[in-house]
């Protein structure tokens, strides 16, 4: 505010501007979470605050003794642009990383390295919006992207080429892609247009239109070869069997929109955050119903972004949030 008062020649503003260092304390907003098997952490945030939108991503390690994992204050990448996703490729030492300025880049660690920096391999800027979720199609070959730009994009990652690009896949930002179990070839991506569809790696057009939502889908996920399940801007959670497309079955209705869900295949358990900050866990009956074993609405004090399960413990779930808080859930035991 003091500075407000400032009277400064007009050929000087930009000048002022630049050198002005008042207001350029920004926030992490820690935006996914992924936990690689062997425990290591990776975090990705985005800084919406402040001058300059920039964003980074974060390692750590999980500590065996309590299952919680070591938080420290270092970031160890920096990005001129915010993160909505990202990946390990290959192993721990190596990561992908979605940009918002459009852009994808390979990150690696050397592990004789007694700073255990992080340098950027490679860098590409081929979408021509935010890159907003990576899945795998073939670990440490392949992988496929979605952006808000319409666009989906396959990935060479050993020299990070673009091998196929399915140009206006979708009309509106591809919240979601999820490749299909035990396939190289297959995915399913959401977008805001409503549609859902179904994808055959070198086949330019959708393999199937499996689904128009009422309002757009916010995040999709396999829970088997047959069955995908989606969350929309609705709060609604519903199911797909592709063997019958064009209709949806509604699981269960959220009070906000659905923003991310992750399964645990071998419990049959599906985590679920929408747009607050309240995480919930539900069971998948064998008929497919869902039934909530686990609400908490405490630990985060801002909406959470990211959820993911415990490689060690089938009753612990981590989870991010806008609040730059780091959280370890345990859940009833069975």
């Amino acid at each position: 505010m003091d500075n407000s008062n400032k009277i400064v020649p007009p050929h000087l503003n930009a000048e002022v501007y630049r050198t002005d260092t008042t207001g350029t304390c920004t926030q992490s907003y820690l935006d996914y979470i992924r936990l690689h098997s062997d425990g290591t952490v990776l975090v990705g945030c985005s800084e919406l605050t402040g001058r300059y939108w920039n964003g980074g991503a974060s390692i750590f390690e999980k500590r065996t003794e309590d299952n919680k994992i070591r938080k420290t204050t270092k970031k160890d990448i920096y990005l001129t642009s915010g993160t909505a996703d990202g990946c390990f490729v290959e192993n721990s030492n190596k990561i992908f990383l979605c940009e918002d300025s459009g852009a994808v880049s390979l990150w690696s660690s050397k592990e004789d390295d007694a700073w255990n920096q992080w340098s950027e391999d490679l860098s590409v800027a081929e979408h021509d919006g935010a890159v907003l979720s990576v899945d795998c199609l073939d670990p440490n070959k392949e992988y496929v992207t979605a952006g808000a730009d319409g666009n989906i994009k396959v990935w060479d990652t050993i020299d990070l080429i673009c091998i196929r690009n399915y140009f206006a896949a979708h009309s509106r930002s591809i919240y979601g892609v999820s490749v299909r179990p035990r396939s190289h070839t297959s995915f399913a991506t959401g977008s805001l247009d409503y549609f859902i569809s179904l994808w055959y790696d070198k086949i330019d057009l959708p393999a199937l239109e499996l689904f128009k939502n009422d309002c757009g889908v916010r995040c999709l996920q396999w829970f088997d070869e047959n069955n995908l399940i989606f969350g929309d801007e609705a709060g609604f959670i519903s199911l797909i069997d592709i063997r019958k497309p064009e209709t949806a079955t509604k699981l269960i209705e959220l009070p906000t929109a659905v923003h991310k869900i992750v399964i645990q295949p071998e419990c049959n358990r599906l985590s679920v955050c929408c747009d607050n900050k309240i995480v919930s866990v539900f069971d998948i009956s064998e008929d497919l119903k869902l039934s909530l074993i686990y609400e908490n609405r405490n630990l985060h004090s801002n909406f959470v972004r990211g959820l993911v399960w415990d490689n060690d413990e089938r009753n612990v779930l981590h989870t991010v949030g806008w609040d730059g808080e780091l959280k370890t859930h345990r859940l009833p035991c069975d």
